[in-house]
């Protein structure tokens, strides 16, 4: 399925978002805690953690591998590649990726407290 003109300039900007709030994050977030890991393996649950994802973005191939490593359950997609995934991410008021989905509510980045203080709030 190719992309509408309309839908690709949105999709460039995204990703030129992504980038600049990306790096605003990486300096202005604490690193997640294996902690914090440990707490989020034992209270979430399969399906109830969305990673929304850019393939070109350096922080969410950092996110996932934390997720992975910590043996977090999560579910991801990518806004490139899905326009269900596209919609999602719109429908948050996300300006960059990683944005994590927990029930309605969505964080920008791998802020490992926030995420744990909503998954406590949305069991």
């Amino acid at each position: 399925m190719a992309l509408r003109r309309s839908e690709m300039l949105g999709l460039a900007t995204v990703m030129a978002v992504s980038m600049g709030l990306g790096q605003w994050l990486r300096s202005t977030q604490a690193p997640a805690t294996n902690e914090q890991g440990a707490e989020l393996r034992a209270l979430v649950k399969p399906g109830q953690l969305q990673m929304i994802s850019s393939t070109t973005c350096t922080y969410c191939t950092r996110a996932r591998q934390w997720l992975v490593q910590q043996r977090i359950p999560f579910d991801e997609c990518f806004v490139e590649t899905s326009s269900s995934c596209r919609q999602r991410f719109q429908q948050t008021g996300a300006r960059a990726t990683p944005t994590f989905v927990i029930g309605q509510q969505a964080v920008l980045g791998l802020d490992a407290a926030r995420i744990l203080q909503l998954v406590k709030e949305n069991p």
